[in-house]
């Protein structure tokens, strides 16, 4: 035989291993059953509803599970903002998901959460309560379904306002009992301890927040916030506050 025969014939044998293995893999994989379902990042929604969102049987093919619809079913719920679906192989569906997280709870005709992009979410869905300032003065003229996200420029603030407080001082957040709107007009922060009225006003959060901080901690506590009357934050580089007379203290008790 000579040279470019035997170089003809080695590479059709190597074709046809490299077919043979191709098939065998494509066999191999089209008998891959789930065994396993892993589900990561869930806090609020338990993994039992997860669970059965994804309409998943154990010990159906792992290639003919449709990850898409997996996936649309999980951004269904109403808590889970994001949901990644992979196979892993042998025999393992893997479950990233991103949930909404409340940052505020406001009144409508029942008590809803919001979360930090405006989206309303039920109250009764999630399986903890949250100690979360109430944001009020929603001129909401109709009923709005689950999962409508408020693009209100006054609710966008003011979920802004919340959401820098919760990630950069998240004492002071839970210092924050009520969040108050008043259609345009200044925003305003009431105080847990003592209902304390704290004029916000607009813009500027770093450093509203900022002076906020170091006035109540260092001058609210020790005077005590029962006799401060309110706190005005809309001027620049300055705090006004107005305490209420020890006259009137010592007549109240």
């Amino acid at each position: 035989m000579s040279e470019s025969k035997s170089k003809i014939a080695g590479a059709v044998a190597l074709i046809g291993i490299f077919v043979f293995l191709i098939l065998g893999a494509n066999a191999w994989k089209s008998n891959l059953r789930i065994k396993q379902i892993k589900i990561d990042g869930n806090r609020l929604v338990s993994t039992n509803e997860i669970l059965q969102l994804t309409q998943i049987q154990n010990g159906s093919l792992l290639y003919q599970t449709d990850l898409t619809g997996i996936q649309r079913n999980l951004i269904s719920h109403y808590y889970i903002k994001e949901a990644i679906v992979e196979r892993n192989l042998p025999n393992t569906i893997h479950i990233q998901v991103i949930e909404r997280i409340p940052i505020a709870m406001i009144n409508a005709s029942e008590p809803l959460y919001i979360d930090e992009y405006g989206t309303l979410l039920p109250k009764t869905v999630a399986r903890k309560l949250f100690d979360l300032p109430l944001l009020s003065g929603l001129a909401m003229n109709q009923q709005l379904p689950l999962g409508t996200t408020l693009t209100i420029p006054d609710v966008q603030e003011a979920l802004q306002l919340l959401l820098a407080l919760r990630v950069l001082n998240r004492p002071m957040y839970h210092m924050i009992s009520e969040v108050q709107l008043r259609s345009g007009g200044d925003i305003i922060l009431y105080s847990a301890e003592g209902g304390v009225p704290i004029i916000f006003g607009h813009n500027e959060l770093p450093s509203k927040l900022a002076r906020l901080e170091v006035f109540w901690n260092d001058i609210v506590r020790a005077r005590g916030p029962q006799k401060l009357q309110y706190v005005d934050l809309r001027f620049q580089d300055q705090i006004i506050a107005r305490w209420i007379p020890e006259s009137s203290l010592l007549k109240k008790l």
